[in-house]
């Protein structure tokens, strides 16, 4: 059986799931906590057709390891760890999870934490990457996040840049 984990882009781009079971965070919902897209949230979970979850926190380790892994962790907010957390968390429960999200630093990492995902309005990434900081001023690579995002050694703003690129199959669901 599979499930659709819906991060914030979903919502927005007015996707509603109609005979799938579909899960959130917590953080997506108070993401979109104003307006049209609000009431649309609220009214699929009335309905019992969303369930909100809140991921356990030994998910969100492993995430958060294998994004500073990837180099993604700075590009990943609180929410696409929760979305990705909570994705790792249905599969240990006999669920095939979907996540259902349009951000490519999502898709890089539930390829890599071997889930399924789908886009909406992108058609998804077609390279897995691992992702290396560097600094363009005295060309310093870092393998974790720095304070500030700024080099130690000379203060230029770190940038990143793909360490390995590999080709995947597209794992895309439903």
């Amino acid at each position: 059986m599979y499930a659709l984990i819906l991060d914030s882009s979903a919502f927005i781009q007015g996707l509603d799931p109609q005979n799938e079971t579909a899960y959130t965070v917590p953080l997506v919902v108070e993401e979109l906590r104003y307006g049209f897209i609000a009431a649309r949230l609220r009214s699929i979970e009335s309905t019992g057709r969303l369930k909100v979850v809140e991921p356990d926190e030994s998910y969100l380790g492993i995430v958060e390891d294998e994004s500073l892994r990837m180099g993604e962790s700075q590009a990943l907010s609180a929410t696409d760890k929760q979305v990705l957390a909570l994705g790792l968390q249905l599969s240990d429960n006999e669920l095939e999870p979907v996540i259902v999200s349009d951000d490519y630093s999502v898709q890089n990492m539930a390829d890599a934490l071997g889930l399924r995902y789908r886009g909406l309005a992108t058609p998804g990434i077609k390279r897995q990457f691992k992702w290396t900081l560097y600094c363009p001023g005295c060309h310093r690579e870092y393998a974790e996040p720095q304070p500030d995002d700024v080099c130690p050694i000379c203060g230029t703003e770190l940038k990143r840049r793909p360490s390995r690129k590999k080709d995947i199959t597209r794992r895309d669901g439903v």
